[in-house]
């Protein structure tokens, strides 16, 4: 999307992606993919093509691992060109990317720490935890983001304040959200026909699966749509409670569909999230968001504007948000109508257009 609106602006862009399917199941492969995480030749290389040939004004960076590598900055930093960085995740701080791991929130390797991740094993693999480890601990050490990235594009003040912590500056850290590009409302449902609550998102742990299957649980009357690839070894979809319905993987328009239908979106996620996305979709379709009181979710759910907080992982609290939204079906429109309101003013691509221009303009000068 960033893209096409840069091109639509009439700026000349070019793209460099490399992707993780490159990576086969072979051994040898996956230890390459370790060395490139570190440094890849072939991409500095790629990189200094580029620079000559196209002679950007700025570059915009995204994820660097594991087959680009962060070895590419200074390089690029070196030419005089500014470097803005998408920030996704915590990855900056945290070798998996998500402060979370098989026990729950996790920072325990913010602060220079990389080791923890070993320690706890945090991707269930110890060659991958060791790998994740050394290549975070590596752009610390050599200072590869904090020397050489001009500024750092977070999506929401919660996870830049976690980067300021984090020893990165905070004149390079912005605030820069994520949105939704053509901003129209898709009329919601009369109020009569909606009935039902929705999940939407992969069905494990993190995303607190259970949490939402044990709220439907205490609340039998009440119907409840997933919609998600699940985790077989956490949740067993052939033993879902009477009043819940796995949808499966559905496309897009399946979900607009469903969506339209809905009293609202319940979203349980245990960990820090960035930017769900799927806020800003049940906000298109006119729809109110109960989640957890957790990192940067109430920067863009309002408790009691556009939607419900609950304590995180307290399912008596779920359970009472969900009854105050289907016991008060007006109340859920108007906080749904509030949505779509801050979609349209906040989360729509002029308004990033013309943040991300000061941006970029203030770095040129």
């Amino acid at each position: 999307m960033h893209i096409e609106l840069l091109r639509k602006a009439g700026h000349k862009v070019i793209s460099y992606n490399r992707n993780s399917s490159e990576i086969d199941k072979k051994i040898i492969r996956k230890i390459l993919a370790f060395f490139t995480a570190l440094y890849n030749p072939v991409s500095i290389r790629k990189i200094k093509n580029i620079l000559k040939d196209f002679r950007p004004d700025i570059i915009h960076i995204h994820n660097l691992y594991p087959l680009i590598s962060p070895a590419i900055l200074p390089v690029i930093r070196k030419a005089g060109i500014p470097i803005v960085m998408t920030v996704h995740n915590y990855r900056l701080i945290c070798p998996n990317g998500l402060l979370f791991n098989k026990k729950g929130i996790c920072e325990a390797c913010a602060g220079g720490r990389e080791w923890n991740c070993i320690q706890y094993n945090c991707e269930r693999s110890f060659p991958k935890s060791i790998g994740y480890s050394l290549r975070n601990i590596s752009a610390r050490l050599l200072r590869q983001y904090i020397d050489n990235v001009s500024a750092f594009l977070c999506l929401t003040d919660y996870q830049r304040k976690k980067l300021v912590e984090n020893s990165f500056p905070a004149d390079r850290c912005f605030v820069l959200p994520n949105f939704i590009e053509e901003v129209s409302l898709d009329i919601p449902g009369e109020l009569s026909e909606k009935n039902g609550f929705v999940f939407l998102g992969r069905l494990n742990r993190q995303k607190g699966i259970d949490i939402i299957l044990k709220a439907a649980e205490l609340c039998p009357d009440i119907p409840f749509y997933l919609a998600g690839k699940p985790d077989e070894s956490f949740v067993d979809i052939s033993y879902l409670p009477r009043n819940v319905k796995w949808l499966g993987v559905i496309e897009k328009e399946e979900i607009d569909r469903l969506l339209k239908k809905m009293q609202a979106l319940v979203f349980t996620s245990r960990s820090y999230e960035g930017f769900p996305m799927v806020f800003l979709e049940a906000m298109q379709h006119g729809i109110p968001v109960i989640a957890p009181r957790l990192a940067g979710n109430p920067e863009i759910i309002r408790d009691g504007y556009n939607g419900w907080l609950f304590d995180p992982e307290d399912v008596d609290d779920l359970v009472e948000k969900i009854r105050t939204v289907h016991e008060n079906p007006e109340t859920a429109m108007i906080y749904g109508s509030n949505g779509y309101k801050r979609l349209s003013n906040e989360y729509n691509s002029e308004t990033w257009s013309n943040e991300y221009k000061k941006i970029v303009t203030s770095l040129l000068q």
